[in-house]
């Protein structure tokens, strides 16, 4: 596969839902530190990220294919295949198909029976190979990778092949044709389904603009016709990022669960349950805990037990609550009793379209990331590509507010941190929020470490006077000082990026107590930035976690550049998978999921 294109595949993917970031309209907490700002972005920037994949080099071990499809022996003569190949392919339609235009994959289909000599790729003597019929059983299977086999045909093409497998005599060139390019019809999408989604992340987010090798989809469909290859080529177009791999073994769990009808509805559950009460229920609830991994099947228990909110089940409950970012307290209020009764179809859902965030990334990094994935208010970062969860750092955080100060999601290469940092107040919380409050309250500045700025060319601190705090916003900027108080914390984290959102310490620990914290005006807030600074300079010998303390608690203002950019991925999943199989599920803050699954049942052509 060495004729793999090399241009970079730029795609946006932030969260704002509709393409845009607004400036938050409401007012904005002191504390905050950040407000998102909408800029274009630059180009050059984003060109320089370090996130391109390496598709080229893990295909070119397949054999090309250059060759046609050898037809010797057919019944029917080859040039009878070249007129319906090329006719079906260059409209671009083929009645019959759940979604028979392909203008999208147009180009891709001829492309691909121009290697081929329009001649056909899945029949050899008017028989499917082995190839085709082991690529419709993985179509029949895309379930399984939280695709719908229904997108690609999988029923229509598994009959024609058993209809062309018996039929006598030798079908029609135009019948075989139609098989023929059904079959690659669906093999492209497929194909670029695992490699990059479906639905285009711009579409429904803001802007990420990650670098990916754009892959030459003919080429890895033309490659699929070894069928000894076939398993090996589609797992190397997928993440290969161990949490997805999990994933899709949490989907297979979730599907099972799901036909299973007697697990819920648990009818007569009171409408709070705290430990220790009585509960008829508690033999059904027991069995649904059992069922979703919350408690260990076949425990020894009483005849009690099977009465009672006995410990166990407060146990299970406790886990289940964590798993849905709630808090882990044991009393079954409406919402966990919500949780409980939700059909595992939404689960299901919710899965699927976690994996299609995961195929919007790069297959692999060229630098351990960081990720952080806004509903579940953590971050995560990497100590090797193999991201384990030995190996790696997490952390609680604060993200933008639901209603108009969303952190949006995007990509960015971080590239230095400012330990005791100033904060520049945004003009927005100047004008609604500081320049009120100041003149309501003399001595709030001060008490706050602020000074005013005159913003002419070559201005400088100014006198807190009646007229100077009159002009805060309009001739006259807030600037915060460092220190305990500062708005940023000790320490903020850069990645130059169109939003001007960071990562940064707080001194609003209180938010991290509680389990719902989209409570930041954009920007994301660290419950362990020390442990982040660790992590960023770890290669930086000399910035050892004292020192980093030590500049945290100092008097000067510094900054440290880290010795290469790093990859930051804001992003946002409600299904998470555990190593130990458990499956984290988050509310839809944003909204964001039920917009991507309306995309999704739209179907072909998806929005690019």
């Amino acid at each position: 596969m060495s004729k793999m294109r090399s241009r970079a595949e730029h795609v946006g993917h932030g969260v704002a839902g509709r393409g845009v970031v607004r400036t938050s309209a409401a007012p904005a907490a002191v504390r905050d530190g950040c407000t998102i700002v909408k800029r274009r972005p630059n180009p050059a920037a984003v060109a320089r990220l370090g996130v391109l994949i390496a598709l080229a080099s893990a295909l070119a071990a397949v054999p090309s294919w250059a060759a046609p499809n050898p037809v010797a022996g057919s019944t029917t003569a080859a040039s009878e295949f070249a007129a319906p190949l090329r006719s079906i392919a260059r409209s671009g339609r083929l009645p019959g198909l759940r979604w028979p235009a392909f203008p999208e994959f147009r180009a891709e289909v001829e492309r691909l029976y121009e290697r081929a000599a329009w001649q056909p790729m899945w029949l050899r003597d008017s028989r499917p190979t082995a190839a085709a019929n082991q690529l419709i059983a993985r179509l029949a299977g895309a379930d399984s990778l939280g695709l719908e086999p229904a997108d690609y045909d999988a029923s229509w093409l598994a009959g024609q092949a058993r209809e062309l497998a018996t039929v006598n005599p030798t079908p029609p060139a135009a019948m075989l044709a139609r098989f023929d390019v059904g079959l690659s019809v669906a093999a492209v999408r497929f194909v670029s389904a695992l490699h990059r989604g479906r639905v285009s992340p711009s579409v429904v987010h803001g802007q990420l603009f990650i670098p990916r090798a754009v892959l030459a989809v003919e080429m890895a469909v033309d490659s699929l016709r070894d069928v000894r290859q076939q398993g090996g080529i589609l797992e190397r177009l997928q993440p290969h990022m161990r949490h997805y791999q999990l994933l899709k073994n949490g989907l297979a769990r979730y599907r099972t669960l799901a036909r299973d009808s007697t697990l819920i509805p648990i009818v007569g559950m009171p409408r709070l349950v705290k430990p220790g009460v009585r509960l008829a229920v508690a033999p059904r609830l027991r069995r649904l805990l059992e069922a979703t991994g919350d408690i260990e099947p076949g425990a020894p228990r009483s005849a009690a037990m099977d009465s009672m909110y006995s410990p166990d089940l407060v146990a299970g409950v406790k886990k289940f609550q964590l798993r849905q970012g709630f808090k882990a307290d044991g009393v079954i209020g409406s919402g966990t009793r919500t949780r409980l009764d939700r059909p595992f179809s939404q689960r299901v859902r919710q899965i699927e379209l976690a994996l299609e965030r995961f195929r919007w990334l790069p297959v692999s990094f060229s630098t351990p990331p960081i990720f952080v994935n806004i509903p579940a208010f953590r971050l995560f970062t990497f100590g090797s590509a193999d991201d384990r969860e030995n190996d790696m750092l997490a952390m609680d955080v604060v993200v933008g507010g639901s209603f108009d100060k969303r952190t949006p999601v995007f990509a960015a290469d971080m590239k230095y941190l400012i330990l005791r940092p100033y904060w520049e107040v945004p003009m927005s919380i100047m004008r609604k929020e500081l320049g009120p409050k100041a003149r309501r309250e003399p001595g709030y500045l001060e008490e706050e470490g602020m000074v005013l700025l005159d913003t002419a060319p070559g201005g400088g601190v100014v006198a807190a006077s009646s007229e100077n705090l009159h002009r805060i916003g309009n001739g006259v900027r807030v600037r915060q000082l460092p220190g305990p108080s500062n708005a940023l914390g000790l320490v903020k984290f850069i990645m130059p990026n169109a939003h001007d959102v960071y990562l940064h310490d707080t001194p609003g620990k209180a938010a991290f107590e509680k389990a719902r914290r989209d409570l930041s005006h954009g920007c994301v807030r660290l419950s362990d930035p020390v442990a982040l600074a660790t992590y960023v300079l770890r290669d930086q010998p000399e910035w050892s976690t004292d020192r980093i303390r030590a500049a945290m608690e100092g008097e000067d203002n510094h900054q440290v550049n880290l010795s290469h950019p790093i990859p930051v991925c804001i992003v946002y999943a409600t299904a998470i998978a555990r190593e130990n199989d458990d499956v984290y599920f988050y509310t839809d803050i944003y909204g964001l999921d039920q917009e991507l699954d309306h995309l999704l049942v739209k179907g072909y052509p998806y929005p690019k």
